[in-house]
Formats: structure tokens, sequence, C-alpha cells
């Protein structure tokens, strides 16, 4: 009786956990859920994300191309691809839809389709998989395309293209950016309409080449292009076009192997003898930017249009070198009032570290843009200083004589409380940084942006050389505690006033400004602006590889290229397209970019920690074990006692 009792509350106990397993089921397969117990829930989708999704008024469908039998390392982007699509079905419901295909399912249609995916937008990955000691190509189309009603598809590009070997790295990036990745090919989807932005030209600030990557960063999202002030009138401009051509021509037919470009070798021709295909825009245009330049010295070859910036979102003015026109200033002053915005990215002073190639010691020389007073009246000191800091970067040296592991005058800058900008973001690398002051009237908001780390020095007109490191390292010298942390980088947000209100100026120029025509403004609409007091901040390397010139990702460490440390470290570029993000009002992508950037690293405290938790790992679980053994055990003795 007793054996028949204890079957029977054996069979109650099991069919109510089936039948509570049943009603679980059926609740979570109505009801989406998810818990994330990172503390600040990088696996969740946004706020945004979710409020977008929830509020969506048309179907968007994505027809998803990562579709296929791969090998176990392709699979799992696969997965995770799949799990963040279902999480926005989740919440974007049937305004939601996704569907994957399979590119090789008809061979006979096969080449087709892709030819079709490819003008849409889309590419494909060779990714390398070594299986014992052997490499395996396998071609896969990491893409999505997005279609709402009768708009053109917006094509999501999840995996860089070309041929490269499968990483957990590569893994974790496509992870931690699909819904970066989702979001903006949705937002482009509804709002069609893009921002400009513009790169100031005219006065000796960095070139495309320079800023290739950033640039190549800010293309997918936004329009952007690069603009002068001071233009030269189209007839010149398209006479400069020819000259720069028949240049070109001229190296190819004549068999130069290599052109010296701001001291810089450039390859002509690649180890197969042919054209080499990415230097021949670097030379053409560096061919052109002197003739524009030549032709700009002569009056009657330019125009300066008061409205030569009316269809421009963004400004970016990147290490300007020379000086301004009064009638630029002007213009620049007068943009900024319609409510304009800039980003200023500014060096005080100059070091020609190519002249170490030749001499034991070079100068840092003061740069004569003039822009110290300009920028004065809008609230912002740019102080004629560099900044050393012990937290610094190496540098590679000119005279071919290896690295130098801490080059002082590469401060790696942070901020020293808490920053949306900086949230999950490598150290900023800088180079002959500046401190930057507020000046002027409160009635505008100032946020810092970047500063240094306790140990720093702060230099004036100073000599730099590879051999006197002692006296540019912060941790020789006694450093005063009350002084200020310098701070290099500033957000001012609200009414600026105009720099040519009450301002003596020529009477020719007053008069200029006096025109009805001209629509002088004294006051901002309320707009934005950004300072920072290093030029370099966006700045790309350059290395060579295989015969060829590329540019170095912003995040990437160029001194340690072909070493175990070239990997990403910096965050130059996450961090400028965050800025860039908050000035054109795109600020809800900002916590989204911050999923997915740097590794989280343990604090120096938990590294010395690491034995304890160790054992921890390794002595709990046996424990646990033994533990729930012997109570079992217990437990079932004293049942048949």
């Amino acid at each position: 009786m007793r054996t028949l009792l204890y079957k029977y509350k054996s069979l109650s106990n099991l069919s109510l956990i089936i039948l509570l397993l049943v009603i679980f089921n059926l609740l979570s397969s109505n009801f989406f859920f998810r818990i994330d117990l990172s503390s600040d829930q990088i696996h969740s989708l946004s706020p945004h994300t979710k409020s977008l999704l929830l509020n969506l008024d048309e179907i968007i469908s994505a027809d998803v191309y990562l579709e296929g039998d791969f090998p176990a390392e392709i699979e799992k982007l696969k997965k995770a691809l799949s799990e963040k699509l279902d999480e926005f079905k989740a919440y974007g419901g049937e305004n939601f839809k996704f569907n994957f295909i399979n590119l090789d399912e008809d061979s006979k249609l096969s080449k087709e389709f892709k030819n079709q995916v490819y003008k849409d937008g889309l590419d494909y990955s060779d990714v390398l998989i070594s299986r014992d000691s052997k490499q395996e190509v396998v071609r896969i189309w990491p893409g999505i395309l997005l279609r709402m009603g009768d708009a053109a598809a917006i094509p999501i590009q999840l995996l860089q293209k070309g041929k490269f070997p499968i990483s957990q790295m590569i893994i974790n990036q496509f992870n931690d950016q699909l819904e970066y990745n989702i979001i903006m090919g949705i937002n482009k989807l509804l709002n069609p309409e893009t921002k400009r932005i513009k790169f100031l030209r005219g006065h000796g600030e960095l070139d495309n080449a320079d800023a290739w990557i950033i640039r190549d960063q800010l293309i997918k999202y936004y329009d952007v292009d690069t603009i002068r002030i001071k233009q030269l009138k189209s007839k010149y401009y398209n006479e400069s076009i020819d000259v720069s051509n028949y240049k070109y021509d001229s190296l190819i037919n004549n068999k130069v192997d290599s052109i010296n470009i701001s001291k810089r070798i450039i390859p002509i021709f690649d180890e197969k003898g042919n054209p080499n295909k990415n230097a021949k825009r670097f030379i053409t245009r560096s061919f052109q930017n002197k003739e524009i330049s030549n032709s700009m010295k002569n009056p009657l070859k330019i125009s300066e249009d008061l409205d030569v910036l009316k269809e421009t979102d963004l400004l970016i003015i990147a290490k300007p070198r020379f000086s301004f026109s009064e009638k630029e200033l002007f213009i620049i002053d007068q943009y900024i009032m319609k409510g304009g915005k800039i980003i200023w990215l500014v060096d005080m002073l100059d070091v020609q570290e190519l002249d170490l190639i030749d001499t034991n010691i070079t100068y840092a020389n003061p740069i004569k843009h003039e822009l110290q007073q300009f920028l004065f009246k809008y609230g912002a000191r740019f102080n004629v200083n560099m900044v050393n800091d012990a937290r610094c970067s190496p540098v590679m040296r000119e005279d071919g004589l290896g690295r130098i592991p801490n080059w002082y005058f590469y401060p790696l800058l942070h901020l020293d409380q808490p920053s949306k900008f900086l949230n999950n973001v490598g150290p900023i690398k800088t180079r002959y940084v500046c401190s930057v002051d507020t000046v002027g009237e409160n009635n505008l908001k100032k946020t810092p942006l970047l500063n240094t780390s306790s140990e720093f020095k702060v230099l004036r007109q100073t000599s730099v050389n590879y051999q006197n490191l002692f006296n540019y390292n912060p941790r020789n010298f006694d450093i005063d505690p009350q002084s200020p942390i310098p701070v290099c980088g500033w957000l001012f947000e609200g009414v600026f006033k105009s720099n040519y209100e009450n301002r003596s100026v020529s009477k020719d120029f007053n008069k200029f400004i006096s025109n009805p025509l001209v629509k002088f403004k004294t006051k901002s609409k309320p707009t934005k602006m950004v300072f920072i007091g290093d030029g370099d901040i966006i700045r790309n390397d350059f290395i060579k590889t295989n015969n060829q010139i590329k540019p170095v990702l912003l995040s990437f460490e160029s001194a340690d290229y072909g070493t175990e440390n070239f990997f990403p470290r910096y965050g130059n570029g996450t961090f400028f397209q965050n800025i860039v993000d908050e000035l054109l009002d795109k600020g809800e992508l900002i916590p989204l970019r911050s999923k997915m950037n740097m590794p989280r690293l343990l604090t120096k405290e938990s590294f010395n920690q690491r034995s304890f938790w160790q054992i921890i790992n390794i002595a709990l679980p046996l424990l646990l074990i033994i533990i729930f053994g012997l109570v079992n055990q217990y437990l079932r003795r004293k049942k048949y006692e």
C-alpha cells in the first residue's frame, strides 16, 4: 500500500511538472522576454530600437542572404543573426518580416541572383577557415536588403568585403554590430534624406588621404564631400584636372617607378608592373591640389560666395595651417549665426617629425592660421602649448631606428567623468595636442569631452628629439596637485554671438557688412560646436604591404604593424562618429554604437586576484557536486529508515 501510494504521488508530481512546462511554453510563445544579466544591458535592444519597431506604420521586409550549409564558425554568425532578427520581429510584429534566402539553392539561376544582389549594393566575403593545417575558402553573402513599399532597397553589409581569416574577434564584432547596422538601415529606409557633411579645404587642412578612414566610416550614413569657401572659378578648376591627368600619364609613359609626395614614397606600379590603381587617385589629387594652390594666388581666378555653406549641415575644419581671409571668416561666422554646426580640430604648434630623418632635433613652432582670437569670441581659448602625458602611445622613429614604446607627445585622452561619447570606447590617441580653456559668458552649455591623465606636463615652444625622453616624461617632475587637469576637447551648445558684432574692421569691410543684401546677423540660432586641440585625431597612418600603400584603421597602432600587438586599441573613430551624430541630432545612435566597441578589460585590482578566481572556478563546482552527493545520500537513507 505504501509503495502504491508512493508511485501515485510520483506520477502526480510528474504530471504537474509536465503541465507547468506546457503552460510555460504556451505563454512564452505568445509573450517575448529575455533576461540580460550584463551591467549595461549590451545584449538587449535599446529603448530607441524597441520604440522604433513598436511604432512602425508600414511593413519592412528583410531579405537575408547568409544562408546555406556552412562550417561551424560561419554557423555562429548565422545563428546570431537569426536570433537578433527574431528579437526585432518580437517588437515589430507584423510590420517586420524577414526571410533567409540561399543564393546557391538553384544552380541554374544562382549567378543571375548574385549579380542582382551585387547591383543592389551587397558584396560577398571569402572567409578563410583553417582545418588540419589546410585552409578552406568559403564564399558567403553576409548582408541584408531592407525593403518597404516602392522605396529602393537599402543594403546592409554585415561583414567586410574581400578575403580574410575568421576569428573569434570577428565573430564578436559581427554580433555586437548587428543591432546598430540594422537600425541604421531602417533609419535610411524611413528617412531617405541624408545629412550633408563638408570637410573644409584651402588652408592646408587634412586631405582626403589623411582622413581616408573616417570619411569611409561617415560616408556609409551621410553625404560627405569637401568644400572651399574661396573657390576656383570653374574654368580654372577644370584646367587643374586636365593638368593633373596629363602629369600622371607622363609618369606612366616614362615608366617612373615611384614619386615622393609629402616626403612619402608612393609606388606608381604594382608588383606585376601594372599601374597602381590605389595610388592613381592619390597622385592625381596631389597634382591637382598643387595646381589649385597656384591658381588661388591669383585674385582674378577665385570667387567667395556668401551662400557657399548653405547646403552644409556640418562643417569639419581639421588641422588648418594657413590663415583665412577676412571674408572667409565672415562667411563661417554667418554660417554659425544661421544655425550651422562646426567641429574645430585645431593644432597650435607644428612639429615636423620628418625633419628627424636627417637631424637629431626639430622644434615646435606656432602655426599661423590666426584662429585663436576668432575662436576666443565663441568662448574657446586654444592655448599655444603641447601637453605631454605619461599615459601615451608609441611611435615609429622616422630615422628608421625602431620603435619608441612611450612617446609622451602622443597622449591617450579620456574623461574623468561618465560620458555617453566615451562609453565602452577605447582611449583617444592624440599627437602634439594643446589644452583648450573656456572663456566668456556662461549662457552656453559647455561639456568637457577629453582630458589628460593626472600625470601630465605642459610644454610651450620646445625642441623635440628621440634621445631626450627623460625631460619629456611627466613622472620625472613634481606635479602641483592643485593644478587642474588639462581639458583638450569641449562641446558648446546654445546661442552664439557674432564675431563681427562691434568689431573693428576696415572701412571697406564695414561697408560690405552694412550692405542690406548681406543680411548680417549678430546672434545665432540655437546650435552646437565642438572644439578639440588636435588636428590629427582623425588622421590615419599609412603602411606599405605587398608593395601597396594602405591606410591604417584609426583603432590600430601603425607602430605595432607586423607584431602580435597589432589589434584594435584606440577609440578615435567611434568617438568622432559619436560627436558627429550628436551634432546632427542623431544622438539616439550613440548608445547603440557603445555596445560594439572595445573588449572589456580587467581592472588592475581584479587582475591581481586572478589566482583566487581561478581556484574558485575549479574548486567551487567540485565542492557543490560533493555537497549535493552527500545531501542526496543522507536523504535517501533517511527516507528508507
